[in-house]
């Protein structure tokens, strides 16, 4: 039996979104660029199910891993929830434009959510938390954005078929 005729795409997407924080909260000190990889994985599953399964249900899970992703990585609540919350307040604002964008548009639009989302988060956690806004891990976020973006949306769309 296949693993998609007992799962739709929204519940896969949603395995990938507990897979990508549990990989991405866990310290691996030799390889911090698998915790940086999932990172950027979790941000672009999240993004990808506001733009192409949006429900109601995704505030409650934006509050939940905002929360989650905030206490574990910087022992406080602010950025992360601040900013998916306002991502999802965007969309639904945004959302008859995004409609008629051409499938490009879209995709170019989804990458520059992700870096966008990325860098105000940084900015955030600097501004509330007094986090060290690091030039150079957001360029490696922006690197491992760029490395991981199209297989991540083939694979997207794979599930979504």
């Amino acid at each position: 039996m296949e693993f998609s005729k007992f799962f739709n795409s929204t519940i896969k997407l949603n395995f990938i979104l507990i897979i990508s924080f549990s990989i991405s909260v866990n310290s691996f000190i030799l390889l911090p660029n698998i915790n940086n990889s999932f990172y950027v994985l979790f941000h672009l599953t999240f993004i990808y199910l506001i733009f192409y399964h949006y429900h109601y249900y995704l505030y409650l899970v934006a509050m939940v891993y905002g929360i989650l992703f905030d206490i574990l990585l910087l022992n406080y609540i602010g950025a992360h929830i601040i900013t998916f919350l306002s991502l999802l307040m965007l969309y639904v604002l945004l959302r008859k434009y995004l409609f008629r964008l051409s499938s490009f548009q879209i995709i170019f639009i989804y990458f520059i959510t992700l870096i966008i989302l990325l860098l105000i988060e940084q900015f955030l956690a600097n501004q509330i938390h007094n986090y060290k806004f690091n030039m150079s891990s957001f360029l490696n976020f922006f690197l491992i954005s760029l490395i991981i973006f199209v297989p991540t949306l083939f694979l997207f769309t794979k599930l979504d078929k």
